[in-house]
């Protein structure tokens, strides 16, 4: 079969790779119809997380199930991007992403070994419970964002704690940004604050309700203070994972507020000044790997019913064998995300 694979730093290619098989019971075999590039794997492009060489990339797919032991073959499915053994403590209490045997497709060694999503079929361990059927009206383009980014931006919603008078300020209008702020307005969140630098990523946060302040033309700690009477957002939310996006939070958030650190970080490093931390009675809340398990269901359910978009993401689709310009765009920040179809 045909995937993406890991080139180097900078590179990606087209390979051929090895079919995957049923390794043991509880697997499945997908066959790949959509998959999708996401910016943490340009963590993994720019060598943020080590991998060799050769090594499949991508952890966002949609799909039909071809061979199995328990999920019904011909199954539409979505893939959750880390996979879990749904068995262990972790995995009972809500916490999938902690689990004892947790990976990551498409991660290398930093992963667990899991082979790409981005490729014409995929290996899935227990299967039932890391594979999510698709309701007969989603379709795979809106269905390939359930495995990983809509269901982040529920997560990332659920952890704001937003109340009826709150005013939450999210930090990136990327697509977890504008997840996030789709899961906000359906949790219940009444005012939403969009900040970016781009023009089009805050005009896509607009369309889904925030207020859009583009951080360039307008300094969003006075933005934020000017629509709180002085106080500052209740929540910030990190949607970028950058310690630029982690300071510019802090400096947002109003005294007694909480920050929620949703955007990834690995090797990054920042000061903290511990005492103006705890004299401003400030609450840090690390997000980690989304328990996709906990909360996608939430999601294809707000889906099913026309509460979520997230297609409108979508600025590229391109047939998998040109993965490497859609790799190209999405470092450019030239693409909101590109779809592969196999």
């Amino acid at each position: 079969m045909r995937g993406v694979v890991f080139d180097g730093e900078g590179r990606v290619r087209v390979s051929e790779l090895p079919d995957p098989k049923v390794e043991s019971p509880g697997d499945a075999i997908v066959r790949v119809t959509r998959s999708a590039i996401c910016g943490s794997d340009l963590h993994l492009l720019h060598g943020k997380a080590p991998m060799e060489p050769g090594e499949p990339l991508g952890h966002e797919a949609v799909g039909v199930v071809e061979s199995v032991e328990r999920v019904r073959p011909g199954d539409r499915v979505a893939v959750a991007f880390n996979v879990a053994c749904g068995h262990c403590w972790f995995c009972g209490n809500g916490q999938s992403a902690l689990c004892d045997d947790d990976a990551i497709f498409g991660y290398g060694i930093f992963g667990g070994g899991l082979p790409g999503a981005q490729a014409e079929r995929l290996r899935v361990p227990n299967a039932d419970v890391n594979l999510i059927r698709v309701p007969d009206g989603v379709s795979d383009e809106a269905a390939v964002f359930v495995g990983d980014v809509l269901t982040t931006g529920f997560y990332g919603a659920s952890l704001a704690g937003a109340g009826p008078n709150d005013v939450v300020a999210v930090l990136g209008c990327g697509p977890v940004g504008f997840c996030t702020i789709e899961g906000l307005r359906v949790l219940g969140a009444p005012t939403v604050y969009a900040l970016d630098r781009e023009p089009s990523r805050l005009a896509l946060a607009e369309a889904a309700g925030a207020i859009p302040v583009h951080v360039d033309e307008r300094n969003p700690v006075t933005a934020l203070a000017e629509a709180t009477d002085g106080r500052g957002a209740d929540v910030v939310i990190d949607a970028v994972g950058h310690p630029v996006a982690f300071e510019g939070g802090i400096d947002t958030v109003r005294r007694g507020g909480s920050v929620v650190v949703l955007g990834v970080y690995s090797s990054e490093t920042t000061e903290l000044q511990l005492g103006a931390y705890w004299s401003r009675a400030l609450t840090l809340r690390f997000a980690g790997l989304t328990p996709v398990l906990a909360w996608w269901g939430r999601a294809t359910a707000a889906l099913e019913r026309g509460e979520v978009d997230p297609t409108p993401l979508i600025s590229h689709r391109l047939p998998l064998e040109d993965a490497a310009e859609g790799y190209a765009l999405f470092d450019r920040r030239e693409a909101t995300k590109v779809v592969l179809e196999p």
